[in-house]
């Protein structure tokens, strides 16, 4: 059994990073073997929105100037190539400014990460854009999807198109929305939130989100995840599909998928369970990606809020959370190991939304929304020698500034 620890640095630049040692395995190379993650200083910073004086609250309590930018998601353009979108608040709210409302903005890096370049912000004046994420179609198109809002009035789930790299964004699609006067479409609230899209086989276009309007349905469901097909790159969607729900508990509320393909071929959905699972985190799997069991599958233990999993190349699974611990998975989600270090000293709401990506052959990266200075978790336990191949993994974490907290974006890179 190999006994090389994995060692990771981070670099300065509003995203986290870190490296797995020597994880990376081709296809016929059998099983993904155990492997666990070392954490070392070294963050990049992506983008670190300043504070101001905010005129009042917003729709969800929240006073705009306190807000930065969060929830990051990166995507894969080419071997160098990364895109990244997260959101940032940077006016009043629609409260106080009729065009005003949380928007995205996308950057850029050439360079794995290293370094990002704001180029373009998706705006929907007078609502709140968030929850943004970005798929790179065959022929090089890209689509964002995204929630946008008036709360208890008015929900939406946009797809924008861009056709030159980012830079320019059109609205192409509404996946799915719900429509009401001011107010009626809370107590209970009825939306949809938090869309990903995942790529299926024969170039059909699958997207997870968060769905509560079977709130007041027969039978009444306060949440769960839905999954729309597009067989034309995003033009049109399908019928609604159940991908997790629990028909025998109306309160609980799977919401905030993510999706990833694993190396048999099958598809997994990561998603938390509010309401009466106190936002444990589960898993399902699924040959097609789009025929689901009943329920909500495996829990994932210590995980809380906010999952993001990822299949790494040589078959293994990551996943994170709210928790900011990493989980490892050698048999496809069934079970689940913690990696004994933890990337950050500090779990919800100082560190919000991770998320985590293979970069490299030897190296992954997880974004955050984190607050200043952030760096790695100490004093936990140390490297053992008793795992076989190790990777090198890098973390991208994108701050974000809340209360008294100044929140900006980090990556770390394991060198």
């Amino acid at each position: 059994m190999n006994r090389n620890p994995l060692k990771l640095v981070a670099l300065l630049l509003l995203v986290f990073t870190t490296v797995l040692g020597a994880c990376s395995t081709t296809a016929d190379e059998g099983p993904p073997k155990r492997f666990m993650i070392e954490w070392e200083d070294h963050t990049v910073v992506v983008n670190d929105d300043p504070l101001f004086e905010s005129a009042s609250v917003d729709a969800r309590n929240i006073p705009p100037g306190t807000f930065g930018s969060e929830y990051a998601r990166m995507t894969k353009l080419s071997d160098k190539e990364w895109m990244i979108v997260y959101t940032v608040y940077r006016n009043q709210g629609y409260f106080e400014d009729d065009k005003g409302g949380t928007s995205l903005e996308v950057a850029i890096s050439k360079d794995k990460g290293r370094s990002w370049k704001a180029i373009s912000t998706i705006s929907d004046p007078g609502r709140d854009v968030d929850n943004g994420q970005i798929v790179k179609l065959k022929n090089g198109d890209l689509l964002l999807a995204a929630r946008s809002v008036r709360w208890q009035e008015s929900y939406r789930l946009p797809v924008y198109k861009s056709k030159d790299k980012g830079r320019t964004w059109t609205k192409l699609s509404e996946i799915d929305t719900n429509e009401g006067k001011p107010g009626s479409l809370g107590d209970p609230d009825k939306g949809v939130y938090e869309p990903y899209f995942q790529m299926l086989d024969k170039g059909e276009l699958a997207v997870f989100y968060a769905n509560e309007k079977h709130v007041t349905g027969t039978p009444a469901y306060s949440q769960i995840i839905s999954e729309k097909i597009s067989k034309d790159n995003g033009k049109t969607w399908g019928e609604e599909i159940f991908v997790a729900w629990t028909p025998d508990d109306a309160a609980a509320r799977p919401g905030m998928p993510i999706s990833s393909k694993l190396k048999n071929g099958q598809y997994t959905v990561a998603f938390e369970v509010c309401g009466t699972y106190n936002c444990n985190i589960f898993v399902k799997n699924a040959k097609d990606g789009k025929t689901w069991e009943s329920g909500i599958g495996t829990q994932v233990p210590v995980q809380s809020g906010g999952p993001y999993v990822t299949a790494l190349k040589d078959g293994s699974l990551i996943l994170t959370s709210n928790s900011n611990e990493v989980s490892l998975s050698l048999d496809n989600g069934a079970s689940w190991e913690l990696n004994p270090i933890a990337p950050w000293n500090g779990t919800f709401p100082q560190y919000l939304w991770a998320s985590l990506y293979q970069t490299g052959t030897d190296e992954i990266a997880s974004v955050n929304a984190t607050p200043p200075r952030a760096r790695r978790a100490s004093g936990r336990n140390p490297v053992r020698e008793d795992h076989g191949a190790t990777c090198s993994v890098a973390i991208v974490a994108i701050t974000k500034r809340r209360s008294s907290f100044n929140w900006r974006t980090i990556v770390f890179f394991a060198l």
